[in-house]
């Protein structure tokens, strides 16, 4: 793909690329918008380094994309800017999100994307992994995807309160088990028309239709499956760095190898049912 108003340099074969020639402080014209987000199509996570924006600008960037959503589960950044994460650690403490999973797959609308920024960085450590589930799912023999295809899975967020209960985290207002959302094993992008693997260690509990011994063993396969390192790039944060991943079809997972102090800020965007 030939871009005339960024530079796009992939990461991998499959997952990531860094977008240059780009400052997110300011207005930028209706084709370079364009640019990004074809590049976001066809890369699924975009990075763009050396950024010093403001949360106005990091909201602004997250709107091209969809609505930003208010967390329901991490820390506001201020009472000013109620759709704006902030995910802070000194390293002595429990990190959020150091498990292969796709963001919130328990909503019945999951989230479209994440844009993340970083403010301050460990000296070592702290990076994040991201896999692309196109690839996972294109990795499937064919006989394994027909299996797959029109099959569906129960996600809920039972394994986040056992997880934050027993790394000592006070499970806050919120985070009450809600219904089970259920959603395609397989699903259908819907701006690409790829199809990805949508099943998760921390969110999917089960397979419709199976039983417990059919579903467990199926789900632990497949969760094996995702973490191939062919289908994922390490990304290594730096201060000014912002970040967006398409949570339909990216897993991703926090490093907890750090001591250091971490900050960071987070806006979720908005998206629709699974199909």
């Amino acid at each position: 793909m030939t871009y005339e108003t960024i530079n796009v340099s992939p990461a991998t074969t499959h997952i990531g690329a860094e977008i240059s020639n780009v400052d997110l402080s300011g207005p930028l014209d209706n084709k370079t918008w364009d640019e990004i987000h074809q590049a976001f199509a066809a890369h699924s996570v975009i990075y763009f380094r050396d950024q010093s924006i403001s949360v106005d600008d990091h909201i602004a960037f997250a709107e091209k994309f969809g609505k930003p959503e208010e967390p329901k589960k991490l820390p506001k950044y201020s009472p000013q800017y109620p759709t704006v994460s902030l995910i802070e650690n000194d390293g002595t403490k429990a990190v959020v999100g150091n498990r292969w999973h796709s963001d919130n797959s328990d909503y019945r609308e999951p989230p479209l994307g994440v844009a993340m920024y970083a403010e301050v960085v460990p000296e070592t450590g702290g990076d994040t992994l991201f896999a692309s589930m196109y690839a996972a799912h294109d990795a499937l023999s064919d006989r394994m995807k027909d299996i797959l295809d029109g099959a569906t899975a129960l996600h809920d967020n039972t394994n986040v309160q056992n997880y934050y209960k027993g790394a000592g985290v006070i499970v806050q207002d919120g985070m009450a088990v809600d219904e089970p959302s259920e959603h395609p094993i397989v699903r259908t992008h819907p701006v690409t028309g790829r199809k990805a693997l949508f099943v998760n260690a921390v969110y999917t509990q089960s397979i419709v239709g199976l039983n417990k011994n059919e579903s467990d063993a199926l789900l632990a396969l497949l969760f094996t499956h995702l973490q191939a390192p062919d289908f994922a790039f390490r990304l290594r944060w730096q201060p000014g760095t912002l970040t967006l991943w398409d949570n339909r079809c990216v897993q991703h997972y926090a490093s907890a190898d750090y001591l250091g102090h971490r900050r960071m800020r987070r806006v979720v965007v908005g998206g629709d049912r699974p199909y």
